[in-house]
């Protein structure tokens, strides 16, 4: 089987991916058998890139099917033209990470069952009202507050102890300071990795008897500041955390808690420049450490984290998710159920399924 991956210059800026039935190469028409075209919000988010990336190689392995790839660019009205483009060129199933995903979902949806286009909406949540406009929709995603729930867990697991706590005690008040980075209000994973993260670590923590040097009179966590919205963006969460960042002998920052690694990733180059989390910092006695968490997994978080520069992260499994909408596009390529011939169940009421996380603190 050959495979060719052939840029299409447009404002779509499309990347199409044919294999053909034979092993012939062919151009992106409705000759080229079964055709289906996936949209990203945007490109320059790490973990899309890798859902993307492990898309395009799991597609390779099938024959009889044209994929063409659309870049978002984080704009919606972007992407509803792109969409509307793929239709128009006979598109028979579209995969959609929604740029404007709850104002916007509905409406594609609806879009799709007019055309009489089966859908497989992923990462980005939309609403089960869009899930439930036809019968040919569904979602493939991740359970948006699972990473919160473990983020706490894993905070209140690395200050359960009197030694440990007062090691991160930085400036010895019994709290613990931190900063939340996180992504859009209204984000569904963005929502439950901010709350969960700090309530179920100031819950554990409160309830952890043996632990006695921590100020439970209210919550050990306090919030330093508002929410940074770097929103999943590094480059971002790198400006914000130099702004916020202050060390006049004792840091303001004792604790640092991202929604994504990339943002985590900035954060740590700005604690860098400072003169804490340079490699080797956690391990080295004396060396300036402040515990930094994030989300995802990425190559980059798993390196930060072996070299002693970044405390855990939560896996979410690109890879895993890909695999799944790749079940679910052959499955109804070939005309049966979603989900026939696989382990995976829906949720009991709406056409969702959910890719399980795992935390991470060693890589």
């Amino acid at each position: 089987m050959i495979m060719k991956f052939k840029r299409v210059v447009s404002a779509a800026m499309a990347l199409c991916v044919s294999v053909g039935v034979c092993g012939a190469l062919s151009a992106c028409s409705k000759d080229d058998g079964y055709q289906i075209a996936v949209f990203a919000y945007k490109y320059d988010d790490s973990y899309i890139t890798t859902v993307r990336n492990a898309l395009q190689s799991k597609f390779g392995e099938q024959e009889g099917i044209t994929v063409t790839f659309y870049n978002g660019e984080n704009n919606q009205q972007t992407q509803s033209t792109q969409i509307d483009t793929a239709i128009t060129k006979g598109a028979d199933l579209l995969i959609i990470n929604a740029v404007d995903f709850q104002a916007a979902g509905d409406d594609l949806a609806q879009k799709c069952k007019d055309k009489g286009k089966p859908a497989i909406f992923f990462n980005r949540e939309v609403n089960d009202s869009a899930v439930n406009k036809a019968d040919n929709i569904c979602f493939v995603g991740t359970d948006p507050n699972a990473p919160g729930h473990m983020l706490g867990e894993m905070i209140a697991g690395l200050m359960s102890t009197d030694e440990a706590f007062k090691k991160y005690d930085l400036n010895g008040d019994g709290k613990i300071q931190y900063a939340m980075f996180r992504a859009e209000v209204g984000n569904a994973e963005a929502d439950g990795r901010t709350t969960y993260s700090v309530s179920d670590a100031n819950s554990l923590l409160a309830a952890n008897t043996a632990l006695t040097s921590a100020n439970k009179n209210g919550d050990v966590l306090q919030r330093v500041g508002a929410d940074q919205m770097a929103n999943w963006d590094s480059n971002t969460a790198n400006t914000m955390m130099s702004a916020l960042f202050q060390d006049t002998g004792k840091p303001n920052i004792e604790l640092v808690i991202c929604n994504n690694d990339d943002m985590a990733l900035g954060v740590i180059s700005a604690l860098n420049t400072k003169g804490y989390n340079n490699q080797g910092s956690k391990t080295t006695s004396g060396a300036k450490y402040i515990p930094v968490y994030g989300v995802d997994a990425l190559s980059t978080a798993l390196d930060a984290i072996r070299n002693g520069k970044m405390e855990g992260t939560v896996k979410q499994d690109g890879d895993a998710m890909a695999t799944a909408i790749v079940k679910i596009a052959m499955n109804l390529k070939g005309g049966k159920a979603f989900l026939d011939g696989t382990d995976y169940k829906f949720e009991n009421n709406v056409r969702k399924l959910r890719i399980p996380y795992s935390p991470v603190t060693q890589a």
